[in-house]
């Protein structure tokens, strides 16, 4: 077969090199081609639904649905956008997706596609803080995404609608334009998060992994902010709010977030019978009976409103701190005690709100202290807590607190004098020890975070130096050489791991001793001093 030639007087068309609008045009345009992609693919599944269909085959004498008629504009607008795109507001083209999203007229399969295209417009990484009227297009999203409607035809159906929610809720937190967040936004997409997570535990167990990973990465994208706080412009903003909160005591939260409430079979009282899934802005928690936000447990002030308006910062952190903490105060309404059985709620419910408190703690590190709010926080209510479930009957959560006090040692030692006494005295002892009937697995668990606070160089001297050397505090360093020594060798019974564990904590602090020794020695002159005045005292007559 022969070829096709083309003819030589056509040619192709050639770009000026120094076309200043090449480049500036090219990414646009490529932006608008995806964009209408989306359009496309949200359209398509209308039409396949029978009420959209028959409304977009009807004749001239029936108008189109707002939706569709909103998508078509679009449609139409988004190719003649010449500008660079960061001077096009995002609310011109994230709009109609939105509408859909809200709209309890659309069935899951439409809301999820929906979903799925703010989601990709998103992760474009055309927009950041500098974008024209970032602000109300990130509330917005915000705002639609957390009072999405729709229809639940299937349980399939739903949980990948209630997954692509928390997709896209997290991709609005690592968004670069996400420091323009307020604190009450913020406050709601972590409450949004925590309902599907609590509803999660009725449906399938793949929805269960998704929402609590979800969970984790909201408070550490969250909490790594903590640091930046100080360089951003609600500084003032935040400090005053710190210090006049306070002052009122560390009852007097913004209440975001309330309390979780279960009943006896740990069983949400939600009542999930209606045909349409609703999250509500901030309106009602799935554990709670009544509404949150400002000014539910109290009458909010003007000044607390104004400051849950502000860019995000220390006071959304406050609130989610808190509610973490309240997370553990559930297992009082259930009775559990030392001795309890802790396998199923007692032991999930604690375990995951302490491994979200270890994240935020890790994240937010020594800047923690200079937000005296959150401080409190940690200082009161979190060691309290810490305390009562460090003496559980379940390993997993006595390991867990031992690894969250291991980080509050490093990164806030020195406010936390009184409380590590207390954690050490009345929890690691007594276990380690044996006292009141402790299991193996709890001996074995505490003497493990025993050892490896010894590995840290400076964990004996400061125990010594802040609480042995203080009349009023116990001797903590005394007792847990004593410890240490009386653990090492088997007396009357086999080697069991229980004294290796021993005498590597015992090394650990022979260790740390002989190394502040050399490094002391290595700084001084050790030559012989002659003192002319100086006679001694055995050639004195």
């Amino acid at each position: 077969m022969g070829r096709l030639k083309l003819h030589s007087g056509i040619k192709s068309i050639e770009e000026e090199p120094e076309d200043f609008e090449s480049t500036e045009s090219s990414n646009t345009t490529t932006l608008a081609c995806m964009i209408d992609t989306e359009i496309a693919a949200v359209l398509a599944v209308m039409r396949r639904n029978v009420r959209w269909g028959g409304r977009y085959m009807s004749g001239d004498d029936q108008l189109e649905h707002s939706l569709i008629q909103s998508l078509k504009a679009l449609r139409k607008q988004v190719f003649s956008w010449n500008q660079p795109w960061h001077t096009i507001s995002p609310m011109l083209y994230l709009q109609p997706f939105l509408d859909v999203i809200r709209s309890d007229e659309t069935g899951a399969p439409i809301t999820s596609i929906a979903l799925s295209s703010v989601y990709k417009i998103l992760n474009l990484n055309v927009i950041d803080q500098n974008t024209a009227n970032i602000e109300d297009a990130m509330h917005l999203v915000v705002d639609s995404v957390t009072s999405c409607r729709f229809e639940v035809t299937d349980p399939a159906s739903e949980e990948v609608v209630l997954m692509k929610i928390l997709q896209v809720l997290l991709a609005c937190m690592k968004n670069k334009a996400s420091v323009m967040l307020s604190n009450q936004h913020v406050c709601t997409v972590v409450n949004t998060c925590f309902r599907v997570v609590h509803q999660a535990g009725m449906k399938g167990e793949l929805l269960q992994r998704v929402a609590r990973h979800t969970m984790h990465e909201l408070v550490r994208c969250i909490f790594a902010h903590l640091p930046d706080v100080d360089r951003t412009e609600n500084t003032l903003v935040n400090r005053a709010g710190s210090i006049k909160q306070e002052k009122a005591g560390v009852d007097n939260d913004y209440a975001i977030v309330s309390k979780p409430v279960e009943d006896g079979n740990g069983n949400s009282e939600y009542d999930n019978e209606n045909s349409v899934a609703t999250f509500a802005s901030g309106a009602q928690s799935l554990m709670d009976d009544g509404p949150v936000g400002p000014g539910s447990r109290k009458a909010a002030s003007p000044y607390d409103l104004h400051i849950m308006t502000e860019p995000y910062g220390v006071p959304s952190m406050v609130e989610i701190f808190h509610f973490l903490c309240s997370l553990l105060n559930v297992v009082e309404h259930v009775g559990m005690g030392s001795r309890s059985n802790t396998i199923a709620f007692d032991e999930d419910v604690p375990l995951f709100a302490l491994n979200l408190i270890n994240s935020a703690i890790e994240l937010g590190g020594s800047s923690i202290r200079h937000h005296p709010r959150l401080l409190s926080l940690i200082q009161d209510e979190l060691f309290r807590n810490l305390m009562q479930f460090g003496l559980s009957m379940s390993p997993l959560i006595l390991s867990m607190v031992c690894s969250i006090v291991l980080n509050l040692y490093q990164h806030l030692r020195t406010e936390l004098k009184l409380q590590l006494e207390a954690f050490f005295s009345c929890v690691i002892l007594r276990l380690a020890q044996g006292k009141y009937g402790p299991s193996y697995q709890q001996q074995e668990v505490a003497m493990e975070a025993l050892v490896n606070f010894c590995r840290q160089k400076s964990f004996m001297v400061e125990m010594y130096a802040n609480l042995d050397c203080d009349i009023t505090c116990s001797n903590v360093f005394e007792e847990l050489s004593n410890l240490l020594s009386k653990s090492t060798f088997p007396v009357n019974c086999p080697l069991s791991a229980m004294h290796i564990l021993a005498l590597d904590g015992l090394i650990a602090v022979i260790q740390g001793m002989a190394e502040r020794i050399s490094n002391g020695l290595t700084g001084l002159d050790l030559g012989p001093v002659h003192l002319d005045e100086y006679t001694p005292f055995w050639m004195v007559k």
